[in-house]
This record gives C-alpha cells, sequence and structure tokens, in this order.
C-alpha cells in the first residue's frame, strides 16, 4: 500500500463514521462492549476450533450492509492484518500434522485446521474492529474509552497517534513528490532511502514540536478531559443482548458440528478415527 492510499484509507474512514445508519446512532458504550464479547469470545477458542468459529461471519456479514459501509473499503484492510498471522499459521503446518478429518477421500490434517482458524480469527477481529471505526469517530470511542476506566494517558496517546498518522503521511506524500520531481523517478532508490528517511524524522520532529506549541497556546496542560456523553437507551441495551447472547450461546454450543451431523449420512464428511 503506498503513502497516497494510507492517506485515503484514513480519510474514509473518518467519513464513514459520520454516517447516520441504525449502527451510527447506537451509544458507542454499546458497540465497544459487543466488540469486548465477540473478540474475547473469538480468542477464547481453542486453536483447531474451527468448524465452532464459522457462525461468527454473522457478526460482519449483518453489521455491514445495517452500517451502510462498502465491502471495497474494508477488504484492502483486512487483507493487510493477515500477513501478521502468518507466522503463526504456518508454523501450525508443522507442529500439528494429526490427521482431523477427511473431505472426501482428501485427508486434512490438524495443523492445516489451525492454520485457517487462525486466519479467520484474525479477519473477524479485524473486521469487527473496523465496523466500530466505520460506525463512531475515533474521538467518541476514546471518550467513552474514558468513562469506561481507561487510564486517560492511555487515551491522550491513542488519539494523538490516530490524529497525526495523516499529517506523517502526508509529509512522507510531500516527500515523495519532490523525490520524483527532482529525480524524474517514480519511487526513491534504495540508495536515497536513508536520506530520505532521515529527512522525514527531522520533519516529524519540528512537525511535532509545532504542534505541542499550537497546542499550549490552546491551554493543553498534558491531561485529557473527555465531555460526558449520551445515556444508554433502550436500543443501546437490546444492542449489546443481541449481539452477545448469541456470540456467548455460541461459544458453548457447536452449531456448525452440529449441522454436520445432520448432514453426515450423506457422506460429504468422514471423522478420523
Amino acid at each position: 500500500m503506498n503513502i497516497y492510499a494510507g492517506i485515503r484509507g484514513i480519510d474514509q474512514l473518518e467519513l464513514l463514521a459520520r454516517g447516520n445508519s441504525p449502527v451510527h446512532r447506537l451509544h458507542p458504550g454499546a458497540k465497544i462492549i459487543a466488540l469486548a464479547v465477540y473478540v474475547g469470545a473469538l480468542i477464547s477458542f481453542p486453536l483447531p476450533a474451527l468448524s465452532a468459529m464459522v457462525p461468527y461471519v454473522l457478526y460482519p456479514a449483518v453489521l455491514m450492509p445495517l452500517s451502510e459501509t462498502p465491502w471495497r473499503i474494508f477488504f484492502p484492510r483486512l487483507l493487510g492484518a493477515l500477513p501478521f498471522a502468518l507466522l503463526g499459521a504456518l508454523s501450525c503446518l508443522v507442529a500439528y500434522r494429526d490427521t482431523a478429518f477427511f473431505l472426501g477421500s482428501l485427508r486434512i490434517s490438524t495443523g492445516m485446521v489451525s492454520c485457517v482458524s487462525i486466519f479467520l480469527r484474525t479477519f473477524l477481529a479485524v473486521a469487527g474492529a473496523l465496523i466500530l471505526i466505520a460506525t463512531t469517530s475515533y474521538d467518541k470511542i476514546n471518550r467513552q474509552l474514558v468513562r469506561m476506566g481507561m487510564p486517560k494517558i492511555l487515551c491522550l496517546q491513542f488519539i494523538m497517534t490516530w490524529r497525526y498518522i495523516s499529517v506523517l503521511l502526508r509529509e512522507g506524500a510531500s516527500m515523495g513528490a519532490a523525490y520524483s520531481l527532482r529525480s524524474g523517478k517514480a519511487r526513491p532508490l534504495m540508495r536515497d532511502m536513508g536520506a530520505f528517511l532521515g529527512s522525514l524524522l527531522i520533519r516529524s520532529f519540528d512537525r511535532a514540536d509545532r504542534v505541542y506549541r499550537a497546542m499550549r497556546c490552546r491551554g493543553f496542560d498534558g491531561v485529557y478531559r473527555g465531555r460526558e456523553g449520551p445515556r444508554f437507551e433502550p436500543p443501546d441495551f437490546l444492542y449489546v443482548v443481541f449481539i452477545s447472547a448469541p456470540v456467548l450461546a455460541l461459544r458453548f454450543f457447536n452449531l456448525s458440528l452440529f449441522a454436520g451431523r445432520l448432514l453426515g449420512p450423506l457422506g460429504l464428511f468422514s471423522a478420523s478415527r
């Protein structure tokens, strides 16, 4: 992903958070609690429990159309998170070689199931986080985290990092454009990357100093102060219940296994012995 794509990605998420869908109008705390339950249930599954996690695909599949969020904006970001799970997924192929089941005449090992399981839970967890960001502004999320007891210094670091990622990317884009105009090359050569990154670091320090001085002039004293937010309404409680109840129920009841037993007589799957 190039610098310009990164800038557009942040701007698109900020614009999506200004929508007016039913999911946008929910209390930020309700969405954070529902996401926490969802992600907590996902990571609590044993590593080979692939079939039990399949119904969890309904969470992004239902909330995406309800929040009027286009898939074309999400897929590049979802795919960008998968390489981080690659190392753990590939190690499972080597560590777990027992037979899990047969798909027709094809032998499926436990390592293959665990590999797919890691990718699936990574995909679903990132999808849930992106839905939260696309339906709730980062400022509202941060204020709600303060009200929920998160240390203010952490919330301040989060919001400053989020706000100035785009500033850093724009600095890099400006330097990249200047380099292209002066050198006639579309991308910096490897031998020039040291000077390029050094200049970017110096410009970042200079920009950070100017931002800090501007904040001090406006009364900033190092303490994050979140304003009081709206109260929980009945739709917010219902959202938390309608999300959390099925998620927790599916954590202890394997719906996919139950459906597989119903389809067993068809001969599509045969468990290993």
